[in-house]
């Protein structure tokens, strides 16, 4: 049986460097607000001239929408195809969020969709699926001189457009380091980029309980600045690896497309079925295949209201949502096992038996 995802073999070279950085945290009882090693090692990883560590994704969210002056009654243009917490950190301050339907090659937000007429619109928030990049030149042109971008790079760790670091190209670029992403921590943690000093100072103010103002608690522990350390030493063979696998893939799937200049980074490898539940039923017992995102933020009721989640009723309720593209996707996709270790030709073998009732991978993917 082919797990989806195998985490022993990404720490295999780790464990003996990690046990002897947890011995060190034991012995000092150093275990919070020492993280400056990683964030500058992140930073220099990205090209960025600030790193701040946090304590998870969503909270590197919402400070970042929070230290851009999003607040109730505020507009924040983002996506649905996306995991909750992008959308639940806009909900988190009390603004709303308006969706922007997705490019259907490369599942990131479609630029051509994006209106920011409305002088409401504070942040665009668009979000790097999958470890491919979304359009940002397009993207950036769009803005307005009162919107702020902030991009959502926990997928995206490594995605590059023409050699510049995703999460560099707005205001500031949010990361989650959730176990399961490209770098993963030793549980939860987070941290945002960004090359504007100021806005790095008040993250940095604003990430802790604060004497005489209004603060959060969203620090990032040490014992996962160790960790993320030694994940990001390793990483870029890590990447290697998975883009060797993916061009494999390549070869024999139908994937999504990738523009020009771009460097994915392979967080997901999805495919795209018309008969998806069977095609995982049929491949479960060698091999566990994924679907992420099939029910997009918008078919969820919590997020059919705007302004706070907390106050849902009072609030006035979203009439439609025409996401034609992001509804299509989320009923095809399935994803595919990605990482260091992995047999790609079991894996390709796997899916050419079961593909279509045994009628091999040449068949129409849709």
């Amino acid at each position: 049986m082919i797990p989806y995802y195998d985490m022993n073999e990404i720490h295999k070279p780790l464990k003996e460097e990690f046990m002897s950085e947890v011995k060190e945290l034991l012995d000092t009882s150093n275990f919070v607000f020492g993280t400056d090693k990683f964030e500058e090692e992140f930073a220099e990883f990205t090209g960025a001239k600030y790193c701040v560590g946090v304590n998870s994704g969503t909270s590197a969210l919402i400070l970042a929408l929070f230290t851009c002056d999003v607040r109730p009654g505020d507009k924040v243009k983002t996506v649905s195809h996306t995991f909750t917490a992008t959308v639940t950190s806009i909900k988190q301050l009390g603004a709303t969020h308006e969706f922007v339907d997705i490019n259907e090659k490369t599942y990131c937000m479609n630029p051509d969709l994006l209106d920011v007429s409305d002088y409401n619109t504070k942040v665009i928030l668009p979000v790097h699926m999958y470890g491919n990049a979304c359009d940002m030149p397009s993207i950036i042109s769009k803005k307005s001189i009162n919107t702020n971008i902030i991009e959502d790079c926990s997928q995206a760790h490594g995605t590059r457009i023409n050699g510049q670091h995703v999460g560099t190209f707005g205001k500031a670029g949010t990361f989650s380091f959730y176990p399961g992403k490209g770098i993963g921590a030793f549980g939860d943690a987070g941290c945002i980029i960004t090359n504007d000093e100021g806005l790095a100072k008040e993250l940095k103010e604003q990430r802790s309980w604060k004497e005489n103002d209004v603060g959060f608690n969203f620090r990032m522990a040490n014992i996962n600045a160790r960790f993320l350390s030694l994940k990001l030493k390793y990483y870029p063979e890590v990447l290697k690896v998975k883009k060797e696998i993916a061009k494999y893939y390549d070869e024999h799937l139908n994937y999504c497309h990738v523009d020009k200049g771009v460097e994915h980074s392979y967080h997901i490898y999805p495919i795209l079925h018309r008969d998806r539940e069977n095609l995982i039923r049929r491949c479960n017992d060698e091999m566990q295949l994924k679907k992420h995102y099939d029910k997009p933020v918008h078919q969820n009721p919590a997020f059919h209201f705007r302004g706070n989640m907390y106050d849902s009723s009072k609030n006035e309720k979203f009439t439609d949502f025409d996401l034609p593209v992001t509804d299509k996707i989320s009923k095809l996709q399935v994803s595919v096992p990605i990482y260091p270790g992995l047999n790609k030709e079991e894996v390709i073998d796997i899916l050419q038996k079961h593909w279509s009732n045994g009628n091999g991978l040449s068949s129409s993917v849709l």
